[in-house]
């Protein structure tokens, strides 16, 4: 028998295929799934049960008839709810946009996930406009971690996450603007791919500056899955003009072909963490497990620019970033503050005061990052560093001011290759002490995003997969 609940999606689809099992099966399972489960973790904050099945069984009709149902082919989808898909309401993680006309048209993301034959089922949950690494607003309450609901599953992207690791679906959307994808990925156990910058064209966009920072990504079951997703999603598409070209390989393919010996780099710190030993454990694992397979592992002793000054350029990234938010929403936000969470709209607010010099201080250490990660890529073809420098926080946030000072802000490790565009991904790694997954991050060089996907494959053939024990199966 196949335990539905934490099959990958590579496998669900190809039971669909091969008519072993229906879409409309495939559905009820996971309707009935959500139901059981969801009521303690909070990750889906709409659902369309009527037209799911009504889809599935339009599905079921065309594979009897012969077509070709997709590479997606009945899978139940979940989008994150920063991203349009027709039929549910964008609320954007804020009580601001709660009550609003459902979306008419999907994102270029989401269209191309629905043409590939998935089954958009509903949407999950976000903090205000994704400015969280946890996830909790005013508009559907806190979303708490399957491993333990007293702890976060991250943010931004932690209800596509929690839904992922609590065998709700077996691929959600998600999108990552300073480790949104990876960090949930790693506090949940499952696998979270951020891209090259550009990979997964945004648009509509609503926030011009947002592609230099952020990039739409899936949450996975295993790396065969995040490979599927990215099959689908990637190549260019005129809503964005700063999206890549069609890639002209499948990823898939590229998994089962063996990795060429790899210059590794381990990166411990960057100058600015202080990981719990734990971390540091898994992550030595990780790379005798690469050692052991004739890769040139050797520690990489290289500390970002701005170390010396930690946590400045965090704090100033994260006030550039609240100022686009500000933009995106300034109207709004200007004639009904009132309305949006109290801690977001200080967030707003405080925003205000970036200046001309403050700005040009971003885009110089912008700069800076750029040529240190490529001195790194010079000497290495692929970091391995951690995901997050602790595993899960508590589910109300972090104690900001307390991760400054022990040095493990939950961003320490991601923000940089938003920062540099590079590719990287966070798969599961084993379980710490307290019972919380732990997790490694690989990053590869500009656009192999190839690569980044085949080093993970072959770590997670080793490492195995996770689930969590108290959602059973």
């Amino acid at each position: 028998m196949t335990d539905l609940s934490f099959t990958s999606a590579t496998a669900l689809t190809a039971l669909v295929r091969r008519r072993e099992l229906t879409p409309t099966e495939l559905v009820h399972h996971t309707l009935d799934r959500i139901s059981a489960v969801d009521k303690t973790v909070n990750s889906v904050v709409a659902l369309d049960a009527e037209r799911a099945l009504s889809e599935a069984a339009s599905l079921e009709q065309r594979i009897a008839h012969g077509e070709e149902p997709g590479p997606l082919a009945g899978l139940p989808v979940l989008v994150k709810d920063l991203e349009d898909a027709e039929g549910f309401p964008t609320v954007r993680g804020t009580r601001a946009y709660q009550g609003r006309p459902p979306a008419t048209h999907d994102s270029v993301h989401v269209a191309r996930l629905r043409a590939a034959g998935a089954l958009i089922i509903g949407k999950t949950n976000t903090p205000p406009l994704g400015a969280a690494v946890h996830t909790a607003n005013d508009a559907f309450g806190t979303t708490r971690n399957p491993w333990n609901p007293e702890r976060t599953p991250g943010g931004s992207s932690g209800g596509a996450a929690a839904a992922v690791a609590a065998g709700l679906v077996a691929l959600a959307t998600a999108g990552d603007g300073g480790g949104s994808t990876r960090i949930p990925a790693a506090l949940c156990g499952v696998v979270g791919f951020k891209p090259s910058r550009g990979r997964i064209p945004h648009g509509p966009s609503r926030m011009p500056m947002w592609p230099q920072h952020g990039c739409l990504s899936g949450m996975a079951r295993t790396v065969r899955d995040a490979a599927l997703h990215l099959d689908v999603a990637a190549g260019h598409h005129p809503a964005d003009p700063y999206s890549l070209p069609t890639p002209g390989i499948s990823y898939r393919d590229t998994l089962d072909k063996p990795l060429p010996a790899l210059r590794v780099g381990v990166l411990r710190t960057l100058g600015i963490a202080a990981p719990d030993p734990e971390m540091l454990s898994a992550l030595d694992h990780a790379a005798g497990l690469l050692r052991a397979d004739g890769h040139d592992v050797c520690d990489a002793d290289a500390a970002l620019p701005g170390a010396d000054v930690f946590p400045a350029p965090f704090h100033l990234r994260q006030k550039v970033l609240a100022y686009a938010r500000l933009l995106d929403v300034h109207d709004d936000f200007t004639a009904r503050r009132d309305t949006f969470e109290p801690w977001f709209a200080d967030l707003l607010d405080a925003s205000r005061s970036l200046t001309p010099a403050d700005l040009a201080a971003y885009w110089a250490h912008r700069a800076h990052l750029d040529r240190w990660a490529a001195a790194l890529f010079d000497r290495y073809d692929l970091l391995l560093l951690p995901t997050t420098p602790t595993t899960a926080w508590p589910a109300e946030g972090p104690d900001v001011a307390e991760a400054v000072r022990r040095r493990v802000l939950p961003i320490s490790y991601t923000s940089v290759f938003n920062d540099t565009g590079h590719p990287a991904i966070s798969i599961p790694a084993g379980i710490a002490s307290d019972g919380l997954p732990l997790a490694v991050q690989l990053v590869t060089a500009p656009h192999r995003d190839d690569l980044a996907l085949a080093a993970a494959h072959t770590l997670e053939m080793s490492l195995g997969t996770l689930h969590p024990p108290i959602c059973g199966s």
